[in-house]
């Protein structure tokens, strides 16, 4: 006969051998017993707990002859023939490797048929979290209302997987982890079957090892047997599996507790040597740093570690020497490490750097090192720091004047350290064309600049043209108006820039006329975008300073006139809301021609963009003399 696996062969037979799982296989039983059986359960749980040894149980327990307290009698007839496979009436189905809708319509079109031996046809789905989503939807209808003669007993290590529509369709048993001290007992009870001589400290070890799965600790120990013979202690398993002792772990701690940086090397180096994995050392150390924890907080450890007397002793003397701090600095360096080595091509070198950093916890600028630090200057003041001569008191208020500056800073959030501020680079001064701007000397620009006076006349100009009814008034009069020593400059807003630009070029003699009929001058009109001018060259005629004639309130209520971007629009419309002229419905056309993407009489102007010698040469409004 072949060689049967350890777990497999001790696989338990009926509920009363299933470890661990007591609040689950009692209800089972209960079921069985009083025939209250469901059509769907839900087995839940890590891996080696116990999820498909007890779906065979309860397979088995369903169709029994003759069960005994809700356990199968596995002697009669049907029991035998499902144990041996000679019963088609239970099927396992790995949803692993059967996890498409094809293979759950055949599994929905097999339930239809009567069970040919025992009372019901039940259905193993192991790994049920791996079915496609339409595996699930054609699976959803069978599972909430399968024939009287069908059960379904799904297993999974990822519940979170599964649809809600499939949990609330079936009865839920969440299988937890098997304690040290269950795992132990069976590890005897298969030891002491097989012939095994296993002693009390690699039985704890391998407990420890197995981390609440049965099945791997029974892997583990059937590893250790096939290397070792039916002896085995726990150097054996050290020695096989390349983990860590207690000693090492424990040399390395002080190491790290005293600081000593060449003794981790040394360590690391011996571990390396000895076949030992850097990554088992990892884990064995968090483990380590765990008890420690659990030793400073509890009086009576024993209830949360798994370790003898003689250990929990070393333990709690050495957490007496260990800071919350220092064990918070491990912890986070230690995880952080064993990511990086997954990646790394030398592994080595992250781990040894990781150690040291917890000897030097100055070469860290992490908030946890920094903590870490300061607890240990505590410590060292609180039990006094030997020293060839003694502290002066002025030493000890300067030590713990720079301890409480660290600590608040800590509190307050470690700040970076503030960027040099560089100074500001002055923009350079856009150029601007001697045809778009004359400047005016200082010494000259008063209030009866003539230029000034013809800028405060241009409303006057807007209004004349509105009397006239000329189409071009809207676009001009909502705009900012200044003046230089040529003329007027009208600065239209560079979004209405384009129109504006073709209606003034369109209604030259208008324009020319309206502004002499308010001012009697033919001083040159100069039209610009707004963004061509700074706001420092813009000049306000109304607030200069006087030389004469003009009253100052007068002044003063002139210069609210000025207008500014949009303000004369809204004014404009608000007074002249009911005149409809030909620019309006000029602009309506402009608007449609746009929004059918034809070509519009305005639309060459948008398309240039000219510079501001270019478009004064074409925009600039002559007098009568150049005509």
């Amino acid at each position: 006969m072949a060689h049967q696996a350890i777990y497999r062969k001790w696989r338990p037979m009926v509920f009363d051998d299933v470890v661990g799982q007591t609040h689950i296989t009692k209800t089972l039983k209960n079921q069985i017993m009083s025939d209250t059986v469901g059509h769907a359960y839900l087995f839940c749980g890590t891996r080696g707990t116990g999820k498909t040894t007890c779906a065979k149980i309860l397979s088995r327990a369903v169709n029994c002859l003759n069960p005994h307290d809700g356990n199968p009698c596995n002697e009669c007839d049907v029991c035998r023939g499902i144990i041996d496979g000679s019963i088609m009436d239970v099927t396992e189905i790995d949803a692993a490797s059967n996890n498409g809708v094809e293979n759950i319509r055949e599994l929905r079109d097999d339930v239809n048929f009567v069970a040919s031996m025992a009372k019901y046809r039940v259905y193993i789905i192991d790994e049920v979290h791996m079915l496609s989503n339409s595996a699930f939807n054609a699976l959803l209808k069978t599972l909430e209302e399968p024939p009287e003669n069908v059960i379904f007993i799904l297993a999974t290590t990822e519940s979170h997987k599964v649809p809600q529509t499939i949990l609330s369709r079936c009865q839920r048993f969440d299988f937890r982890l098997i304690s040290p001290e269950d795992i132990i007992v069976r590890m005897k009870e298969i030891a002491c079957g097989d012939g095994y001589n296993i002693s009390d400290d690699a039985y704890r070890m391998l407990a420890s090892l197995a981390d609440g799965s049965l099945r791997d600790g029974l892997s583990i120990m059937e590893r250790v047997i096939s290397s070792c013979g039916n002896e085995v202690r726990a150097e054996d398993i050290v020695n096989t599996l390349g983990i860590s002792t207690f000693d090492s772990v424990f040399e390395l701690t002080d190491a790290i507790i005293n600081e000593d940086p060449v003794t981790v090397l040394n360590i690391i180096d011996k571990a390396l040597s000895d076949g030992r994995d850097l990554t088992q050392l990892a884990n064995s150390m968090l483990a380590h740093f765990r008890a420690l924890m659990i030793c400073k907080l509890t009086a009576e450890p024993q209830q949360l570690l798994e370790y003898d007397a003689q250990t929990l002793v070393k333990i709690k003397a050495q957490s007496e020497r260990v800071s919350f701090e220092k064990i918070n600095h491990a912890s986070t360096l230690i995880t952080a490490a064993q990511s990086d080595a997954k990646t790394a091509k030398s592994a080595r070198l992250i781990y040894e750097l990781a150690f040291l950093k917890l000897t030097k916890p100055e070469i860290d600028r992490s908030p946890e090192a920094v903590m870490d630090r300061l607890t240990t200057v505590e410590m060292k003041l609180a039990n006094g720091v030997p020293s060839a001569a003694p502290v002066q008191s002025s030493d000890n208020r300067e030590l713990i004047s720079r301890i409480t500056a660290i600590e608040n800073a800590i509190k307050n959030g470690i700040q970076p350290q503030a960027a040099r501020e560089e100074k500001p680079v002055k923009a350079e001064k856009k150029k601007i064309s001697h045809r778009l701007y004359s400047p005016i000397p200082e010494s000259e620009l008063n209030y009866n600049y003539p230029t000034a006076v013809l800028a405060r006349n241009w409303s006057n100009t807007i209004e004349t043209m509105k009397r006239m009814n000329n189409p071009y008034v809207f676009p001009l009069g909502n705009c900012v108006t200044t003046f230089d020593s040529e003329g007027i400059i009208v600065l239209v807003p560079d979004e209405r820039y384009a129109f504006t630009q073709k209606t003034a070029v369109n209604h030259l003699k208008e324009i020319r006329e309206a502004f002499r009929q308010v001012t009697g001058s033919d001083y040159t009109i100069k039209i610009a975008r707004r963004s061509d001018l700074d706001d420092s060259l813009i000049l306000n005629p109304y607030t200069l300073p006087q030389t004469g004639d003009m009253p100052e309130e007068h002044t003063a209520e002139k210069a609210e006139e000025q207008p500014q971007d949009g303000d004369l629009f809204n004014k404009f419309i608000e007074k002249f809301s009911g005149i409809i002229t030909d620019a309006d419905r000029e602009i309506k056309s402009f608007d449609e021609n746009m929004e059918r993407g034809t070509q519009s009489s305005f639309e060459d102007a948008e398309e240039d963009e000219y510079e501001s010698e270019e478009f004064l040469e074409q925009n600039e409004l002559p007098s009568d003399e150049d005509d």
